[in-house]
């Protein structure tokens, strides 16, 4: 049977699953599919009354909107009794259960409203779910023509409800309080709503401590105050204009409102993770802000375009990333807990780190020219550089890592103390590039213990990697002033490297092409490193 059971019709086989107590198998249900459930009655006769009594509901409009015909006649009215059947098993649970007072846990309804009947449906749904003290309520709809469902007013005085979750619905004016007196996560994502409306609803939900708004029509302005249990917020539209946040537990805040004039939250004392995308985000703003929020671990600023010099003082800050903020060209920090940062922009910024922690790793994405490498590029690498792993993002090809000779005769290697370096190509590198690479990964960074070079492909696991694992010795030197180490303060990988371990995890490449790199990559290693005792070379991990 479709859906992986086994129909057992004769009574004489041993059926140890039905003989659970109901409790036991509503939690089983309460795991599958509506289609899979509605099967399940057909395993025995104890099986019969479960389905009518499950807590957890999820009703995909998938399973009723899919295969409406086909050019079979038969066939098609075989489909569309099947899902009359749906139809009447939703009917009959929801109106069973509201008959006998059984609490629903949660319900999901995700349904393509086509026609005013499909409408009342629904309506008469939730009516019963309401009635049997629905705690969770997903409701996601699409109608045509731009409409939207109009959610019924009952559901915004439901006391039950702990978790409402609305798509695509409309919220109007109620002629009463909101009183949603149990609410502790809201979501409404393409709402039509407005400024009020919002005001009142959130004015309802006391015990509120998760909220987000994505794509709501109407939303405008927000001012949200007296949220003492408030923890997460999460705003997403270019129709916000204003934004102020009063909520003094607030934990998480993810505001994104391009065209927002103002952003006010000093008055969230304990928040800890911010995430801005706001072209209203100045300067000014963010050391007012920044020296409010004393206890600050995380901060993101993307599309930014206002801020031009940012400075920030803290011995809390745990994770910086800053992205796209195209006019950024100063960046100064007293960080001594920084762990982890995040720089995707351009080669002219000014980059001062005052960590005395040695970070866990640092993400670098470059922006075009990517492929143009000069001082300013490699000076800012360097100061990128203290951390323990260093991820080089954005080369389009092998060619764009390859750092011009005068450069490296002149230059120091930018990542000595990094241990572990990662570089993502777009385009897959040739067997003939793969020496040439290697060696500028490894000027630098001239002593990693793990280099990988990956690069995207369009199926799972979604990115090929060749991964190098480098052991060391004692350096010798056989002579005084190498010129491979003349602006490094210990020798390079070539006086003390002992095992090479070359591990490959691709799916495309094909043993010819294994076989090629790896001569090359003996050749390579075995000529340079003057004391290498072992080399392997491991696809997939099976040599």
């Amino acid at each position: 049977m479709e859906g992986g059971f086994n129909v057992i019709k004769n009574d004489d086989k041993i059926d140890k699953i039905s003989e659970l107590p109901d409790f036991l198998r509503q939690q089983v249900l309460s795991f599958l599919t509506i289609k899979q459930v509605v099967q399940s009655s057909l395993l025995s006769k104890r099986w019969k009354h479960v389905w009518l009594t499950i807590p957890v509901l999820e009703f995909d409009g998938a399973y009723f909107e899919s295969k409406l015909w086909c050019r079979d006649r038969e066939k098609t009215r075989q489909i569309q009794s099947k899902r009359v059947g749906l139809y009447h098993f939703a009917e009959q649970n929801l109106l069973s259960r509201r008959r006998q007072r059984l609490k629903i846990n949660k319900l999901t309804l995700f349904m393509y409203l086509r026609t005013p009947k499909t409408v009342s449906r629904v309506d008469r749904w939730i009516d019963y779910s309401l009635k049997s003290d629905v705690e969770e309520l997903n409701l996601d709809f699409f109608m045509s023509g731009g409409r939207r469902y109009i959610l019924p007013q009952s559901v915004l005085l439901a006391k039950s409800i702990t978790v409402l979750m609305l798509s695509g619905c409309r919220l109007e004016s109620l002629c009463c309080d909101i009183n949603l007196s149990s609410l502790k996560k809201l979501s409404l994502v393409k709402v039509r709503t407005n400024d009020q409306i919002i005001h009142n609803l959130v004015a309802g939900c006391p015990v509120i401590e998760d909220m987000r708004f994505e794509f709501c029509y109407g939303l405008e302005n927000i001012h949200f105050s007296a949220l003492p249990k408030l923890k997460a917020i999460k705003l997403d539209s270019s129709e916000l204009k204003m934004v102020e946040l009063e909520a003094s537990n607030l934990y998480y805040a993810c505001i994104t409102a391009n065209y927002a004039s103002e952003i006010n939250l000093v008055q969230c004392k304990n928040l800890k993770k911010l995430n801005l995308e706001a072209q209203c985000i100045a300067d000014e703003w963010f050391r007012n802000h920044i020296s409010q929020l004393p206890l600050i671990e995380m901060v993101t600023l993307s599309n930014c375009h206002k801020l031009k010099n940012i400075k920030i003082s803290s011995h809390i800050l745990k994770k910086l990333y800053l992205h796209m903020c195209k006019e950024l060209i100063e960046v100064e920090l007293d960080t001594p807990e920084l762990l982890k940062l995040s720089y995707l922009g351009w080669s002219n910024l000014s980059l001062s780190l005052n960590t005395s922690a040695y970070m866990s790793e640092v993400i670098y994405q470059m922006l075009s020219p990517i492929n143009h490498w000069d001082v300013q590029k490699i000076e800012l690498i360097s100061k990128l550089s203290n951390s323990k792993s260093l991820h080089l993002l954005r080369f389009q090809s092998a060619k764009d890592v390859v750092i011009p000779q005068e450069l490296r005769d002149t230059l120091p290697s930018p990542s000595y103390l990094v241990k572990q370096l990662k570089v993502s190509l777009s385009w897959p590198y040739t067997g003939s590039e793969i020496d040439k690479l290697v060696d500028n990964l490894l000027w630098i960074s001239p002593l990693p213990e793990v280099v990988v070079i990956a690069y995207r492909i369009y199926e799972k696991p979604w990115e090929d990697t060749t991964s190098f694992k480098f052991s060391y010795k004692k350096p010798i030197l056989d002579e005084e002033n190498p010129s491979c180490c003349k602006f490094l303060p210990n020798p390079c990988w070539r006086h003390c490297l002992k095992t090479v371990t070359v591990e490959n995890i691709r799916v495309r490449a094909d043993e010819e092409t294994l076989k090629a790199e790896k001569e090359t990559l003996e050749k390579y290693f075995y000529e340079n490193a003057k004391f290498l005792e072992s080399f392997q070379f491991l696809c997939g991990g099976v040599g």
